[in-house]
């Protein structure tokens, strides 16, 4: 029997989502700010996992990471969106107030972004043509998410109609303008 990440490929991701719906999501809602911008030291800090509801973020990607889980070089999970224009956005935050949005888009062909896994790939959304460097601490998180990201894509826990409504980056921005996406 085929493995689910080979019928996947093979058969399309939007195709393969939409008959075989699996198992169930776990979502979140978005962090509150830090009062007055506060330089809390964020290490080892973790929320309870977010409470289902419908219409939040593929959450089951990041397992077990939750809204405010460290995620190394004094970056922590601010939020994940819902799945919209064709993909989800997660907010990272660090500890001085920057903050990094990263698309999660589907795969197709050549990966795209700073990161990707088999099926998706994380876009940086910093206002930039692509010509920017990225911030090298942001970078290294984003590539170690990816990797958490690629453990978790397959599980049979996770609700592949989320997947399902994920497009290619730059299907999205012919479709959506890039000006809407950020």
């Amino acid at each position: 029997m085929d493995s689910r990440r080979k019928v996947l490929q093979q058969i399309g991701l939007g195709t393969a989502v939409a008959t075989v719906v699996v198992g169930t999501a776990a979502v979140g809602s978005s962090l509150p700010p830090a009062p007055g911008g506060a330089e809390a030291s964020d290490a080892g800090r973790s929320s309870a996992p977010p409470s289902p509801q419908a219409g939040a973020g593929p959450w089951w990607l990041l397992a077990p990471l939750t809204r405010g889980s460290h995620v190394g070089a004094g970056w922590f999970v601010a939020h994940l969106g819902a799945v919209e224009r064709g993909a989800s956005v997660l907010t990272l935050q660090h500890r001085d107030g920057a903050v990094g949005r990263v698309h999660l888009c589907h795969r197709r062909g050549s990966p795209r972004g700073v990161a990707h896994t088999e099926l998706l790939d994380l876009v940086l959304m910093d206002g930039g043509q692509g010509d920017k460097p990225t911030d090298e601490s942001l970078g290294r998180v984003v590539m170690g998410l990816a990797a958490h990201i690629r453990s978790n894509e397959l599980s049979s826990q996770g609700d592949l109609g989320e997947l399902a409504r994920m497009e290619p980056h730059d299907e999205r921005l012919l479709a959506y303008g890039p000006e809407s996406l950020t």
